[in-house]
Parts: C-alpha cells; structure tokens; sequence
C-alpha cells in the first residue's frame, strides 16, 4: 500500500501544525476588527468551541492597529491561540501586519495583478522570517489572477498553478512556514485542484501542509453537506493539516461540525491505491463515466436513488425491481460473464469495507468493465441525524467525486424514508451527480460584511426555493462573491451599508439598490430574464 502525501511540520505561534500532527481546526471573525472588545469577545467563543486558530478580517491599517489591540488583550486574558490577518486587495498591507499576528492569509490572484509580484512577496517573506510569522498561500477559484485565466483558464491547473508559482518563490528563498490551501464553492473543483497540487508539489519535492476547506458553503444541514464532501475524500486519501468550515452564521458554530468531520474520517498511515494514478477516471479532471443506461440507470443520466424514494416519486425504481437486475460485486468476480448480456447492473455494498477500500474494487471494476452501470448500497445504524448526514455526506462525496457511481441505495433503520430522501438528494447536488433543487451558495461572512446575510439568505430562499435547478448566491461583500459566485445563476452581494448589488451570471446588472428592496429587485430580474415562475 503506498504511504499518503506527508507534510512538513511548522509551528503558528505554539501550534505545531503539519507533520503527524492531529488537524487543526480554525473559523474567522464576523465582527468588525475595530470593534475591539466584541471581537475579543467573539474570539474567546470560538476558541472555546474548539478553534485553534482565529483568522480576522484586516482592510487596512486600521484593522492592523486593531488587530494588534485585539492580540494584546487576548494574551492578557490567558488566550495563547494563534491570530490570522485576511489580506485582501492591498499586499503592501500584508508586511505590516506580519508584525503583529501569528500567520497571515494572502491571495496570489491580488499579488499577480502588481507588476512584480515577487518583490511583494520576498517583502512579506522577510518580514515573516524577522517575526517568526507563518504564510498561507490561499488560493479562492473566484479570484484567480487575469494571467491564470488566459494561460490556464478557470480550472483545476490554474488554481494549482497560482499556488505553486508562489511556492516556488518560498521555496527558492528557504521560508518554511507556508501553508497552502486551493478552495472553492463547488466541492468536487476543490478536491480535483488540492489532488493536482499535491502531486505537483511532490513532483518539486515540496511538502508544505494544507488547508482544506469549502467557500462560501452556505447554511444549516446545505452547508454542512457541501463542507463533507468536499473535505472528507481528501483527508481519506492523506490530505489535510488544517480545515474551516465555512457556514453562515456565529462562527463558533463551525467548530463541532469541522470537529466531526476530522473524527469521522481521520487521515490514514497507509491508502489502499495511489490517489493520483493507476484509475481508469482522470483524479484532476470530472468526466461522469459513460456506462449504458439498464431500467433507467446510468447512461449519462442523473443519479438515481434505489431507497428510500417514496413509490409514487420513482416507482420504476423500486427495490423489488431493482432485486431483479442487479449482480453483487462478489458474485461478479467469481463469474463475469453474468453482465455480459448488457441487460444488468453491478451492486456494491459497502458492508464491513472502508470507503478508500470500495473506491479500490470500484476502480478495479471501471477497468475492466466500461458499459455496466454501477449501483452503490450503504446503510448504517447511526442515530444522531447530524452524525448521519456528516457521515453519509463524506462516503457518498469520496466517490461521486470522480463520477463512476449511477445510482446510489441508503439505509437507516432510525431515519424516516422521506428525511432520508431528501438528505440523499442534498448530497447528490452538493456533489454535482443531480442538481433537484435551487442551490445556494452563501457566505459565512465577516468583519466585511455590513448586512444582515443570515436573515436576507432565509427570505432569498424562501422566495425562490421552488425554482428547480437555479443557482443563486447571497455573498457579504465584494471580496469573494462575485468570483466565487461565478457560475451561479444569479447574484445579491453586499455593496456597503445597507446596500445591495445583483449579478445575472458574472454581470453586475442592479447597482447599489437599498437592502429593503432588494429581494423584490432580485424576483424582477429573475421575470425579466424569464426564470421565475410563480410558486
């Protein structure tokens, strides 16, 4: 069995990180940095919900200052965890707040933009070593540099060649405290583009520690699902030092869902198959396997469910039905030729296997065999449903990732059909496999945001829930929205106090328009380009 990617140890603060090290669990602040003593007060909350670094929005040298004050009280107050300084769209800012924190997140798409960037960055560099303070190279697939986009467009290898030309530098110059992450919205983007970096490091004989995490993942049980499968498949495939789970809402509210997911799928001493080759589907790039479409399953078609759809929904699914045209795995390997005829379709049940273990007899199959279509079957007795969703989220995730799975089949004896239906269908959409339902991308907000994001996300969903199939996004501010909102549908991005902008696709198409009526902006748009319809 090969040995997962290893990385490097370095320390953040006190916080060794990387290595053998367990992962280390972080949030950001949503207060205002200025607002000194409500970010303290926030920064105690999340620590004692279990963060291990705190990561604060800084703008400007205000935030800076701020920033500073904020560290001088925490420490006084006995709090040693690590601050982070979030630098956007000002690099020169980054040196000076390398004074005063712990680790500072910057962005290459904002560095790529300067005429020389590497100047920038030895600046940083420097002034890091002096400090003792650690980098994250934090790569956002909404904000990749014009120069990325023409050479490599928005893709899997541009984002992992923004990372790397950044790396390269760190490496060149012998600073060791990096930490890289490549996140996005759309999970299965995130865990093709840390797959490629991470190979591509090796290939350089880099080992820098990694940051996982899903953008803008949105609220409630969507955010969670989304945030599963998108870190899950990569921390049982060895991946993952650090992880944020980005929902909207009081951050501390992050820290037992990413507690759970670490838990739930700790990272492996030794993997089953190599994650980066030796598979018949490309790991860096999706393409849905082509099998031939037997009752209804596969073919390029959406994603079915076997159970428990309710009868009435997908009665030619039904699993009586099904009893009769499927062939188990097991039984397939002692005789092959009982899917020969082109009229069956292969089951695999999990049973007692670890996930890394079905997605080896998975791949196996797809070698061999290229037109069956394939019908995955779990259950458990798990009966906490948030435990449940986290769990059933980051198996299903690990192998819809790669798109050889058609139709997928649940068990729960202590769920209901319907809540379990409709979990099933979450994470088919948070995957990619079957888009049922409006989808939402959110963000978690911060000391940026200066509207109410949790009460306009309820409203926006609540008017628009029942358009099927449309991707809307509710972002706080500028900073991310517009680039990671980039292929919704439609957009409502902060735009200053009380002040809303919204996006047809990537085009800003109502500038500025007061908070109070902006959802009814947003339905007029929706008419206008011939997407609503009446609920």
């Amino acid at each position: 069995m090969p040995d997962p990617y290893r990385s490097r140890t370095i320390t953040v603060g006190d916080l060794p990180l990387g290595g053998t090290f367990p992962v280390r669990i972080q949030s950001m602040t949503n207060t205002d940095t200025n607002d000194i003593r409500a970010t303290v007060e926030q920064c105690r909350r999340m620590v004692a919900a279990g963060a291990e670094l705190v990561r604060l929005t800084t703008q400007g040298i205000k935030e800076v200052q701020s920033l500073e004050k904020v560290r001088t009280e925490l420490r006084a107050l006995g709090c040693r965890t690590p601050l982070v300084a979030d630098i956007h769209f000002k690099p020169a800012l980054a040196p000076e707040a390398a004074r005063v924190v712990e680790k500072i997140r910057i962005n290459p798409g904002n560095y790529l933009k300067d005429k020389s960037p590497d100047h920038l960055l030895t600046q940083l560099i420097n002034t890091c070593r002096k400090h003792g303070t650690a980098i994250r190279i934090g790569v956002n697939h909404g904000s990749l540099s014009d120069s990325i986009l023409t050479e490599f467009g928005d893709t899997p290898a541009g984002m992992a060649e923004s990372a790397l030309r950044f790396l390269r530098i760190c490496q060149k110059q012998s600073f060791e405290k990096v930490v890289v992450s490549l996140k996005s919205s759309n999970p299965r983007i995130m865990v093709q583009s840390v797959r490629l970096l991470v190979h591509r490091m090796m290939g350089e004989g880099m080992d820098y520690p990694l940051h996982l995490g899903v953008t803008e993942a949105g609220e409630g049980a969507e955010g969670v699902i989304l945030s599963a499968v998108g870190i899950a498949p990569l921390l049982m495939e060895g991946m993952g030092d650090t992880v944020r789970v980005s929902l909207t809402g009081p951050p501390e509210d992050e820290m037992p869902v990413a507690a759970d997911i670490v838990r739930l799928f700790p990272k492996p001493d030794h993997i089953p198959c190599d994650p980066f080759s030796g598979h018949p589907w490309d790991p860096f790039c999706f393409e849905r396997r082509r099998s031939v479409p037997v009752a209804g399953i596969g073919g390029m078609k959406k994603t079915r469910i076997i159970s428990p759809v309710p009868p009435e929904k997908e009665s030619d699914l039904t699993p009586d039905r099904i009893a009769s045209l499927v062939v188990s795995y097991e039984l397939w390997q002692k005789e092959p030729a009982r899917l020969s005829d082109g009229r069956k379709i292969l089951m695999l049940e999990r049973g007692s296997r670890t996930i890394p273990e079905v997605k080896l007899l998975l791949s196996a199959f797809c070698k061999q065999d290229r037109r069956t279509p394939i019908l995955y079957r779990t259950g458990s007795a798990e009966r906490d449903p948030g435990i449940f969703t986290i769990k059933l989220a980051g198996e299903l995730g690990a192998l819809l990732v790669d798109g050889a799975i058609d139709a997928v089949w649940a068990d729960n004896p202590f769920m209901d059909p319907s809540t379990l239906n409709e979990t099933v269908l979450a994470i088919l959409q948070a995957a990619g496999a079957r888009i049922s339902r409006t989808s939402y991308i959110a963000c978690p907000s911060c000391g940026r945001t200066r509207f109410d994001i949790v009460t306009r996300l309820k409203e926006v969903k609540a008017a628009t829930s029942h358009l099927a199939s449309l991707k809307i996004a509710v972002m706080g501010c500028i900073v991310n929205g517009p680039g990671e909102m980039a292929d919704a549908d439609y957009g409502y991005v902060g735009a200053g106090p009380g002040r809303i902008t919204l996006y047809k696709g990537k085009i800003p198409v109502r500038k500025r328009i007061p908070e109070t009526e902006a959802l009814d902006a947003l339905i007029r748009l929706m008419k206008e380009q011939g997407d609503w319809k009446e609920p």
